[in-house]
C-alpha cells in the first residue's frame, strides 16, 4: 500500500473486503497500538510485498499509520479531542508537519555511502538521498549538501558539536 496514490488505493479498498475490514478501525475510536497493528497488517499483511515499496523503517510505517488515523478522525468529525503531536505530527510556524522518523533510516555504515548526484536542487524523489529519507551531505556529487532543498540548515551549535 505504501507508495500508492489515493485513487489507486481507493480502488483497491473498494475491491478488497480484507482492506475494508482493516480500514474500519480508522473510522472508530482506537488506541495507538491498534492503529499501528492495523497499519502494519495492511502494509505487509498477506499481500505480496515488493521490498522497494515499503517505508524506509518500521518506525516510518508506524508514524504513517498514526498520521492516517488522525487525519481520518478529523475528516469524519471525531478527532477534536486528539492531540496531533501525539499522532505523528509536530507544529512548526503554526502548521502541522509530519514527523519524518524517530529512528535512522538505515545503519550508519550504509548512510555514509548513500549520496546523490542530482544536477538540480534535489527537490524530487529522483534524489537518492531524499528517496532514502536522509539529508544531502558533503559527499553528494553536485550539491555537496549546500543550498539544495534536501539539506538541513547548519547552525553554529551544529558546527560546535563537531
Amino acid at each position: 500500500m505504501f507508495g500508492l496514490g489515493k485513487g489507486a488505493l481507493l480502488k483497491k479498498v473498494k475491491s478488497s473486503t480484507y482492506l475494508q475490514d482493516q480500514s474500519q478501525l480508522f473510522l472508530q475510536k482506537s488506541s495507538k497500538d491498534q492503529v499501528v497493528k492495523a497499519g502494519e497488517e495492511v502494509v505487509v499483511g498477506n499481500i505480496f510485498v515488493q521490498v522497494h515499496t515499503l517505508p524506509p523503517t518500521s518506525d516510518a510505517a508506524k508514524l504513517h499509520s498514526m498520521r492516517t488515523y488522525y487525519q481520518t478522525q478529523i475528516w469524519i468529525g471525531e478527532g477534536h479531542d486528539l492531540d496531533p503531536n501525539q499522532w505523528g505530527w509536530y507544529t512548526s510556524e503554526n502548521k502541522l508537519m509530519p514527523v519524518r522518523c524517530l529512528l535512522p533510516p538505515a545503519p550508519q555504515k550504509l548512510l555514509k555511502v548513500i549520496r546523490c548526484n542530482c544536477k538540480q536542487n534535489c527537490d524530487s524523489r529522483r534524489c537518492s538521498c531524499r528517496k532514502h529519507g536522509i539529508d544531502c551531505s558533503a559527499s553528494c556529487g553536485e550539491c555537496r549538501g549546500i543550498n539544495c532543498s534536501n539539506s538541513s540548515i547548519v547552525t553554529q551549535s551544529d558546527l560546535d558539536e563537531v
